[in-house]
């Protein structure tokens, strides 16, 4: 093993390796990939049922070559193998996860060979192995109205977030995708509306929305966004100006940064 480690985030201490496979994989979207994944590690795995958009950490084994799975040291850190063998690493929204089943389902945003992960889902067959780290997710509760708000890639968090809120849970979702072609269909609380933005190629578009949204007064507001870093960052600093809202219900996060692959920019605290 190389000496090679990495600590394991402070608020995820109960992080756990679970070895899986590929169940099966199909295309939701022209742009948008779903795999199921399956496997006896699951019996141990769970969600929180006030989670707000789990996410685990995929490990990506190399292509055409036996992977080598890193370990956790007494100390808590992971321990990674040589660099050849060695996993990728990259953090995924759990879509929906079936216990009962025992099956996870993880959507991707396929940018062909561009991407690993999406390189990875794109090839992926029933038989497939694949390691994760997980779960990882802020909770809710005693929430009054909610404010939900990303781009294509918190698509599947937010979708997850509408179908296990309460029935009586109010607020608005902001959604902003490449074109309508990439809208899906979830169940969610008749009181939260969704607002699809479409094709809008501004960078602006999405933090401007978010901004204008009003909630109403005297209600516990929890926000949770995700999207581009700049936007996320703009979004979170709006939301730390808002009179009686609560950092500890404002959940902002950075999915990816223009120009860099994950591993290479810093996440928002």
């Amino acid at each position: 093993m190389s000496a090679l480690t990495k600590a394991v985030p402070r608020d995820e201490p109960k992080l756990q390796l679970c070895m899986l496979h590929v169940v099966r994989a199909y295309d939701l979207t022209p742009l948008m990939r779903r795999i199921v994944l399956g496997g006896k590690d699951l019996e141990t795995f769970d969600v929180p049922s006030n989670a707000l958009g789990p996410y685990i950490k995929l490990l990506i084994p190399p292509q055409g070559v036996e992977p080598e799975w890193p370990t956790l040291s007494p100390e808590g850190r992971l321990v990674w193998p040589p660099v050849e063998r060695r996993p990728v690493m990259r953090t995924y929204s759990v879509r929906r996860f079936d216990k009962t089943a025992g099956e996870m389902h993880v959507d991707f945003v396929m940018h062909g060979d561009r991407g690993i992960a999406s390189a990875w889902a794109a090839r992926a067959q029933a038989g497939d192995t694949v390691g994760l780290w997980g779960p990882g997710c802020p909770t809710s509760q005693n929430i009054d109205w909610y404010l939900l708000a990303g781009d294509h890639t918190a698509l599947p968090a937010i979708a997850f977030i509408l179908e296990n809120l309460p029935e009586t849970a109010k607020g608005q979702a902001i959604i902003e995708i490449p074109d309508e072609s990439e809208m899906q269909v979830f169940t969610k609380p008749s009181g939260v509306d969704v607002r699809w933005l479409c094709g809008t190629h501004r960078s602006e578009t999405l933090q401007d929305a978010v901004k204008a949204t009003a909630w109403p007064s005297d209600s516990r507001v929890l926000v949770w966004a995700g999207a581009e870093s700049v936007c996320a960052r703009s979004i979170r600093n709006y939301m730390k100006t808002k009179p009686g809202l609560d950092r500890d219900r404002i959940h902002v996060l950075n999915h990816w940064k223009r120009g860099l692959a994950e591993g290479g920019f810093a996440y928002l605290d």
